[in-house]
């Protein structure tokens, strides 16, 4: 006797047969390897650090003193100062007068920091200190500074 595939056994058979198939494909997708590579821009710093020296008062000309520093950082990464370079002594009124015309009489030699500051930092101390000094020039009358308050413009690298 000849058995004959009915319609519904037909399909069934089909349905078996196609997960049958999908199970061995989904399988070999599983256990697959493989590689590959992936590019993108890294940050690109969006500011800059903002730098404070500390000196104390009652510097006078002849005399130098002992200079800290400390910095901000508000920008998203970790900032690095290697070096303090000195860059001005700044006043107000007569005494920016006198300094003005009279260039060159601050020094400060450059301070090596190697300090890495915090993403978010405010007034962090930075490692090195400096020295200050103010040349006397014996022909020039540097009174107008006395009991002026003087800034000191650094920058670093």
């Amino acid at each position: 006797m000849k058995k004959h595939l009915s319609k519904r056994r037909v399909v069934v058979s089909a349905i078996v047969l196609t997960l049958a198939i999908a199970s061995g494909v989904a399988y070999a997708y599983w256990t697959s390897t493989g590689a590959g590579s992936g590019t993108a821009n890294a940050a690109t710093p969006s500011g800059t650090l903002t730098l404070h020296a500390t000196f104390p008062a009652g510097i006078y000309p002849g005399g130098n003193k002992s200079v800290t520093f400390t910095a901000d950082n508000a920008t998203g990464a970790n900032g690095y100062v290697a070096t303090i370079v000195f860059g001005s002594v700044t006043s107000t009124g007569t005494c920016q007068t006198m300094l003005a015309a009279n260039a060159g009489q601050f020094a400060m030699p450059t301070v090596t920091s190697n300090t890495v500051v915090p993403s978010g930092a405010s007034l962090f101390a930075l490692t090195g200190s400096g020295t200050l000094s103010w040349t006397d020039l014996a022909a020039v009358d540097q009174s107008a500074c006395k009991g002026a308050a003087l800034t000191l413009n650094v920058t670093s690298t």
